[in-house]
């Protein structure tokens, strides 16, 4: 069996367009709240430390199958209040998706693993976590995010679920 290369790569001028192609199928089109293309736009404005967001191609074999997207933010929202995590740094993962014709191939899992052993770096400083929504009907975003150590805290927004996983422990 052949081994995926799967690599993350800064998104240029001369992959944009590829990845602004890139969409999902119909039915997982309530599971991203944005298009590449407003996304990749929203990753240039600044978070309140003047951080931008850090916007990724996913590559398999040279070819662009999906997009990325986490910031270094802090955990403030009003209603994170009384969690453990509030006004804590984190890394909080903004976008992932697949292409429509490059999923069930595991190319999403082996890029979500690639994109956490890069935040276990903490490329833009400390945090003690990462953070993310996702759908509460995306079983498989679900099972996906609990293999890797995220937790799910109760906490729903507009029909997505924040799961968040500690960052103290072996990098």
């Amino acid at each position: 069996m052949k081994t995926k290369m799967i690599e993350l790569r800064k998104i240029t001028g001369d992959n944009i367009d590829e990845v602004i192609a890139l969409e999902v199928e119909g039915n997982q089109k309530d599971f991203i709240e944005t298009t590449n293309l407003r996304s990749f736009a929203d990753a240039h404005m600044l978070n309140a430390d003047g951080i931008p967001a850090t916007p990724i191609a996913i590559y398999a074999d040279e070819v662009v199958v999906g997009f990325l997207m986490y910031i270094y933010d802090t955990l403030d929202h009003e209603s994170f209040e009384n969690e453990v995590f509030y006004g804590e740094k984190c890394y909080f993962v903004w976008h992932i998706m697949i292409g429509e014709s490059y999923q069930g191939k595991g190319y999403g899992k082996l890029a979500f693993e690639k994109m956490l052993m890069d935040i276990e770096t903490r490329p833009h400083g400390e945090a003690k976590y990462v953070a993310l929504f996702y759908h509460t009907s995306n079983v498989v975003a679900k099972a996906l995010y609990a293999s890797f150590g995220f937790v799910e805290t109760g906490i729903i927004q507009d029909h997505s679920m924040l799961a968040i996983k500690n960052l103290d422990f072996n990098i």
